[in-house]
């Protein structure tokens, strides 16, 4: 049975990844359609590519999902399911209606209501206990704030030592450990560059108040903001332009940053699943569920590590790209510690992201690009810009923030720039409840599905 809910978790967790990549395909195209630049098919196309693309990079985000904002201790696969469900409920009811909420606080209010209906049905069958043997809340469950020091790897250049330990090793890209005497010092190779590593001691801020309580504040600030403030620079900077060459330029320049804001919506969005897909696995695995398959079925189970000189798919991408068009990039040190996302699930989620984008979201296209205020390519462009660089910056930090108050709130800036009045505030009214709405009533749901199913004994508890 608990093999069973493996494949119903994979299968559910993509069913939310296609809802999500069908939910959102308008925050990263609602604007380039809203100013007639593409057609709305030639957008979804460069939405899904960009997607795609950027399904690869950044992982951050599905550690924070996977493993940081509630205990795992509490979660099941019966569990995971239902958040999983209670997220597709969520996106599935807000597109009918047509509101841009957010697929990602949908996934996190999930997450904590089943974990905390899970440990609801544990502490019924026997008091919880912490890990002292004192008596704990059900609210441990949930990670609110954590606060801890963590040693982070630090990219530094090479000694002279170290460069000439390193020898042919400068040929194979990856993180090689290079021992002089009895340490051992990692060095990342990329392309003919190498960097060693340092370790230093970081305040690391955790939890659900750190991850989405102020992310989910901040982030739509820092979008209107943005939006307003680059609209006004370039009203400033393009006094003097002519109207057909403004819309001509930016009709280009609009290309640029729907694409960037589709790699930033891959970064940010797809990886969310990834997270719960690989937490599933590490589970059976561990579990000895996966004991016994056939040769063929075997990608299933997750390796001990990460291997040392592992990169992601993301950096095999950038690996093929000429020198000059590199920038220098280099990839993250491996952590062989750490568990990573096995390479088939950052495809299979990438895949099924894009084909959700390509699939549409015409209903909240329209709000985005037509209802909330008119829009020409040059607001395009400052509101893409915008709300791109608010996603990369906050996917980097492993913050699930919403896509949706990304752009929504940038195109709100943009607006204001133009005229308050341009602002159409009866759809903005309506797209803030659901903002307000979603985390609560994600969590409500996941939770009466939770604590319903094992009242019925479909899901049963033990004490963790």
């Amino acid at each position: 049975m608990e093999l069973i809910l493996v494949f119903v978790v994979i299968l559910v967790a993509l069913i939310f990844t296609y809802t999500n990549g069908f939910h959102d395909t308008a925050n990263a195209i609602a604007t380039v359609v809203g100013t007639k630049v593409l057609t709305p098919r030639q957008a979804i196309l460069l939405a899904a590519v960009t997607n795609l693309f950027g399904s690869f990079f950044g992982l951050a985000v599905a550690k924070t999902i996977s493993s940081g904002l509630v205990e795992p201790s509490f979660v099941t696969q019966g569990v995971l399911v239902c958040a999983l469900v209670s997220a597709i409920f969520w996106n599935l009811l807000t597109w009918w209606f047509g509101l841009p909420s957010s697929s990602s606080h949908a996934l996190v209010g999930s997450l904590v209501g089943a974990a905390l209906a899970s440990a609801v049905s544990m502490n019924a069958v026997k008091p919880l206990m912490d890990k002292q043997g004192n008596p704990a809340s059900v609210w441990s469950s949930i990670k609110w704030k954590e606060q801890k020091v963590k040693l982070e790897q630090t990219l530094v250049p090479m000694t002279p030592e170290i460069s000439d330990a390193l020898g042919d090793r400068l040929r194979t890209n990856g993180t090689h450990f290079i021992k002089l005497g009895t340490s051992s010092v990692p060095v990342v190779v990329f392309s003919g560059r190498a960097q060693m590593t340092v370790e230093k001691a970081k305040q690391e801020k955790g939890g659900l108040f750190y991850k989405v309580v102020i992310p989910m504040v901040t982030s739509p600030l820092c979008g209107f903001l943005g939006g307003l403030v680059v609209m006004g620079l370039l009203y400033f900077g393009l006094r003097g332009w002519r109207p057909v060459t403004v819309n001509r330029v930016f009709g280009k320049l609009q290309l640029a940053s729907s694409a960037y804001m589709g790699f930033s919506h891959g970064m940010n969005d797809a990886t969310k699943c990834m997270g719960i897909i690989t937490l599933a696995l590490v589970a059976a695995t561990k579990g000895g569920l996966f004991e016994g398959l056939p040769d063929w079925a075997l990608f299933l189970k997750t390796p001990e590590g990460t291997d040392p000189i592992k990169l992601n798919l993301g950096d095999h991408l950038v690996e093929w790209l000429p020198g000059p068009l590199q920038f220098g990039y280099m990839p993250v040190p491996a952590d062989i510690k750490s568990q990573g996302v096995p390479n088939w699930v950052v495809v299979v989620c990438a895949l099924t992201m894009a084909l959700g984008t390509a699939a549409g979201g015409w209903r909240i296209i329209r709000t985005l690009g037509h209802k909330m205020v008119k829009l020409q390519p040059v607001h395009g462009f400052a509101a893409e810009t915008t709300a791109a660089t608010v996603l990369a910056i906050t996917g980097t930090l492993g913050m699930p923030v919403s896509t949706t108050h990304a752009i929504t709130t940038s195109i709100m800036g943009v607006g204001c720039a133009k005229r308050f009045s341009a602002l159409k505030l009866k759809v903005v009214e309506r797209i803030l409840w659901a903002w307000v709405l979603t985390i609560p009533s994600t969590a409500g749901v996941a939770f009466g599905l939770v604590w319903g199913l094992s009242q019925l004994g479909f899901l049963k508890f033990g004490s963790p």
